[in-house]
């Protein structure tokens, strides 16, 4: 299986999912190349967010920002669009197979807290897609 993460400029969300989505399949014994993309890349990755996954645990080598044009997009899997723009700008990316959308807000401030904040909702948002987490209720 093959899946992609986009987003406007690659360089944050994306590749923080890129991250978890490895580490979350891989733990759960599931094969899967993960990509991730923006559609107007930055030229670099801000250093909190290479801090702030390392805190986690996450693996970071290989973790920077690419265009579409850097990953196999026409043979994915899972499309996963992070945020409006880049849903508005990928229509033509393969729209046959599974297109999901999580909006999470461009990071702001870009401090190591926003960077927690944004790692955290995309754990939450990942793990329920992927099946993970399932809602738990209590008998009363």
């Amino acid at each position: 299986m093959k899946i992609g993460f986009i987003s406007k400029r690659g360089a944050v969300r994306a590749l923080m999912a890129e991250a978890v989505a490895r580490k979350l399949l891989s733990s759960a014994g599931i094969r899967a190349e993960v990509f991730s993309a923006g559609v107007e890349p930055e030229k670099s990755t801000p250093s909190g967010v290479i801090e702030v996954l390392k805190e986690k645990g996450y693996p970071v080598r290989g973790l920077y920002p690419k265009s579409l044009k850097k990953i196999p997009y026409r043979s994915l899997d899972v499309v996963v669009i992070l945020d409006a723009e880049a849903k508005e700008r990928c229509e033509f990316v393969i729209a046959h197979k599974r297109r999901e959308h999580i909006h999470i807000d461009e990071p702001v401030r870009h401090t190591p807290t926003e960077y927690r904040e944004i790692l955290e909702r995309i754990e939450r948002e990942l793990r329920e897609l992927f099946g993970f987490e399932k809602e738990r209720r209590v008998s009363k």
